[in-house]
């Protein structure tokens, strides 16, 4: 087959890391062509939604170069049997834009991963909240008097934007701290803008478990420990990431998801938890595979792309 990925720039990501690039690597070993694209190169001619997109080999884990296979091509999307929409938040207008174009793909002959109509309504701090009895407790609001309300009552807060991604803007609160109404005024920028503010959870200290769902099924999870003088928990930020197991209370958690994911076709979605509690559902470009990989020995890129040879339009069905 040949699968598109729409992504942010090839140039920076790290070939040890990076899930869109281990995806594109796997996709190759199996004997697929993988193609590039950026999502504003998506466009429309009439209904149909076309896209300039370039084949292109991804370097191995361990480093070395892109290749180009290819000079560019502008052809239909749904010439592709699967698209992948791997672009990275932030969710601003440019975002919704390319949703909308990939909505009109014809579904009998592509499948658009995770599905656009789905991920532009599915908010990753608020789709966790369709799930009242698996969250922490949590407030969304721009009031800070709401918010300075909420750190009294539960005594240590966390704060987060609506749009932020990676940990960043997260804000830390606690009862009877100095600065706690200036930094309340910082995390709505005054009184402007939504965050969600979730009770804190003792065992971050120890870290979250990312698991990581196929078509609702767990491909596995990683525990995220941060690093030494930081508190998010984020590979990126220098976290690590370490070996752990599903507990009871994680099962419990994707049994409860699984419906709802499948029904709105996020096939490939990073679900992130603490004490048995459900914090976020990340559907726009959930990583973590190849630390999952790295941990278990396990081929979960693999996976992922059986499923979509197995899932493709006219291809046949498990």
């Amino acid at each position: 087959m040949d699968l598109l990925f729409l992504m942010d720039p090839l140039e920076g990501l790290n070939p040890a890391t990076d899930t869109t690039l281990a995806l594109m690597r796997s996709a190759r070993i199996r004997g697929h062509r993988t193609f590039y694209a950026r999502a504003r190169q998506l466009a429309l001619e009439g209904a149909e939604p076309f896209v300039t997109a370039r084949a292109v080999d991804v370097p191995g884990p361990h480093g070395g170069a892109l290749a180009w296979a290819g000079e560019e091509t502008y052809r239909p999307v749904a010439s592709f049997p699967i698209v992948w929409m791997r672009k990275d938040p932030p969710f601003d207008l440019a975002y919704v834009e390319a949703t909308w174009i990939l909505d009109q793909v014809d579904r009998t002959k592509a499948r658009v991963l995770n599905d656009p109509t789905a991920i532009r309504g599915a908010n990753e701090k608020l789709y966790a909240l369709r799930f009242p009895d698996l969250v922490p407790p949590t407030i969304v609001t721009a009031d800070p008097r709401r918010l300075r309300r909420f750190v009294e009552e539960h005594g240590e807060v966390v704060l987060k934007g609506l749009h932020g991604a990676g940990g960043v803007g997260i804000l830390f609160a606690s009862r009877g701290a100095r600065g706690l109404a200036a930094l309340i005024e910082t995390a709505t920028r005054g009184g402007t803008a939504r965050v969600e503010a979730q009770a804190y959870l003792p065992g971050s200290t120890r870290g979250d478990k990312r698991i990581l769902l196929l078509d609702g099924e767990p491909l596995g999870a990683v525990l995220r420990v941060h690093g030494e003088g930081e508190e998010r928990n984020n590979l990126h930020l220098g976290g690590r990431a370490e070996r752990t197991t599903l507990s009871a209370e994680d099962r419990r958690i994707v049994d409860a998801l699984r419906p709802s994911l499948q029904a709105d076709g996020l096939v490939f979605v990073g679900i992130d938890v603490i004490d048995g509690r459900l914090t976020e559902v990340n559907v726009t470009s959930p990583t973590g595979l190849q630390e999952l990989e790295r941990l278990e020995g396990i081929d979960a890129c693999g996976q992922v792309i059986g499923w979509c040879e197995a899932h493709a339009p006219g291809q046949p069905q498990p």
